[in-house]
């Protein structure tokens, strides 16, 4: 199975920064509100004429939460409501890979499916707390075909 892992969008003008002194010591670490991760896995091979199912995931990993989460790719929408602080949602979904001949017929004699055929990434919005609409994009996958 591949696993790939894609950063999510981050706004620097929305962290929250905690200092602690103590005597001659300064220590400063950064909490980013918004923090959200999009994530997709699926098999690392796969033969042409079938179906491959592709896992989706989507964590929280900011310190705020996120409401009306929704993963969207080119042939599903997924609803998966608001995420707090550390929580994942996640959902499968499926992709025919074509054969050859399906493809020629389509797109003339000399088509083929590519190899690896490539699977673009999921998009995910949410609001944040601060009422502001996010947009990120999950990675996508390369699929070896046999």
């Amino acid at each position: 199975m591949a696993v790939v892992f894609v950063s999510g969008c981050t706004n620097q003008n929305n962290n929250q920064t905690n200092t602690s002194n103590t005597t001659n010591t300064s220590n400063t670490s950064t909490v980013k509100a918004f923090d959200v991760k999009a994530t997709q896995t699926g098999p690392s091979t796969a033969k042409k004429g079938t179906s491959i199912t592709i896992n989706g995931s989507v964590t929280n990993h900011g310190s705020s939460a996120v409401a009306d989460v929704k993963a969207s790719g080119q042939d599903f929408i997924r609803n998966l409501g608001a995420l707090n602080p550390g929580q994942t949602q996640t959902f499968t979904y499926q992709v025919y890979i074509p054969t050859d001949k399906e493809v020629q017929a389509d797109f003339g004699d000399n088509a083929t499916v590519s190899n690896p055929l490539y699977i673009g990434g999921f998009a995910v919005t949410c609001t944040d707390s601060n009422g502001s609409i996010r947009t990120l994009n999950s990675n996508h996958l390369n699929i070896n075909l046999s």
